[in-house]
């Protein structure tokens, strides 16, 4: 089997997982997902699902999935169960394509993601899901790129303030987000879509995404 820089390469692609949701727009939603996407939790948790296109000329699915596991068991430790800070969830082709498959990982916090984007697939990025207030403390400038969701109107200071224990979101690479509650204030470069989802995909630099 060749070696993990050329699996992850051949791999952009997600399987029939369905996440049933609330989605940023705050209503419930339940669609497979089909692009990569962060699929974010109310505790700080989150889950990356990876979407790739899959070679099967190259790999069978079974040597990806076991690859994968082996990589998260080296990563944590030991065996890789519920309650660590990186656990498997998935490893399937899509149901209506299966040319492409999708690796979702669950990741404890985005310094354990951001540890294991680093150590494992040699990849280091910039993403930060916490408090905004803990945002601020790390040296995030909020006040100078949140807008308003409905109105587009730059954040205040004193509404900034009033939202110190809400979460955000702060990545910078091309991804969709799905979230446990309604989007209150964003970046300018990303956008929120009718299928009720944070379109991180097109913009450039460090994004933004404030949770009720």
């Amino acid at each position: 089997m060749k070696g993990r820089r050329r699996a992850i390469a051949v791999l952009t692609a997600l399987g029939a997982c369905v996440f049933a949701l609330a989605g940023c727009s705050g209503e419930t939603t339940e669609e497979p997902i089909r692009t990569s996407t962060i699929v974010l939790a109310a505790d700080g948790s989150f889950t990356q699902c990876r979407v790739e296109d899959f070679e099967r000329e190259d790999y069978q699915l079974g040597e990806l999935d076991d690859m994968i596991r082996q990589e998260v068991q080296d990563y944590v430790g030991g065996v890789a169960e519920e309650g660590q800070p990186v656990a498997v969830e998935q490893v399937s082709s899509l149901e209506e394509n299966s040319t492409r498959v999708m690796v979702a990982l669950h990741f404890a916090d985005s310094e354990v993601y951001k540890d294991y984007r680093a150590q494992v697939d040699k990849q280091p990025c910039e993403l930060f899901y916490g408090t905004v207030q803990a945002a601020l403390a790390a040296g995030y400038d909020l006040a100078g790129v949140l807008q308003d969701e409905r109105k587009g109107m730059p954040i205040s200071s004193e509404q900034l303030a009033k939202i110190s224990e809400n979460r955000v979101l702060i990545f910078e690479e091309a991804l969709q987000i799905r979230c446990p509650s309604k989007v209150l204030y964003v970046s300018g470069n990303v956008q929120i879509t009718g299928a009720g989802y944070v379109d991180g995909t097109e913009g450039e630099g460090l994004k933004y995404v404030v949770i009720k």
